[in-house]
């Protein structure tokens, strides 16, 4: 390398590493704008098909459980490194959907003071059993 540049004045040498860093730069852009077309159309894709992955479960490497809905049925399927299997269909009322999941979640405050609750009613028992 140090041949190469030799005969390079510290002008050329700065252009050139400009030059590289532009060309990155642009690199990047393209890349950037071309994931996001793709996702995109992926996406839309998806939004207008009857075939919906509701909920997906590891229950080993390469070993899925998988929740789908077609159209208005809902089936749970094995998914495996070589192969899906039916397993059963599920009627609308035995899914949870993530609208209910959300409603069932606390926040850390509240789970925390439920906690401590427990813990200073049981202190509380501990300490009348002992008189």
């Amino acid at each position: 390398m140090i041949i190469l540049t030799a005969g390079m004045s510290n002008l050329d040498n700065l252009l050139q590493l400009l030059g590289v860093s532009i060309l990155f730069i642009f690199i990047l852009v393209i890349t950037y704008y071309t994931t996001k077309f793709v996702g995109g159309a992926k996406l839309n894709i998806t939004k207008n098909s009857n075939f919906k992955v509701l909920e997906t479960y590891k229950i080993a490497q390469n070993k899925y459980l998988q929740i789908i809905q077609i159209g208005t049925r809902y089936f749970v399927i094995s998914v495996g490194k070589d192969d899906i299997r039916f397993l059963t269909e599920l009627n609308e009322n035995e899914i949870l959907k993530q609208d209910d999941l959300k409603l069932q979640k606390n926040n850390f405050t509240d789970i925390f003071n439920i906690s401590l609750k427990k813990i200073k009613d049981k202190n509380k028992n501990d300490q009348g059993n002992d008189q």
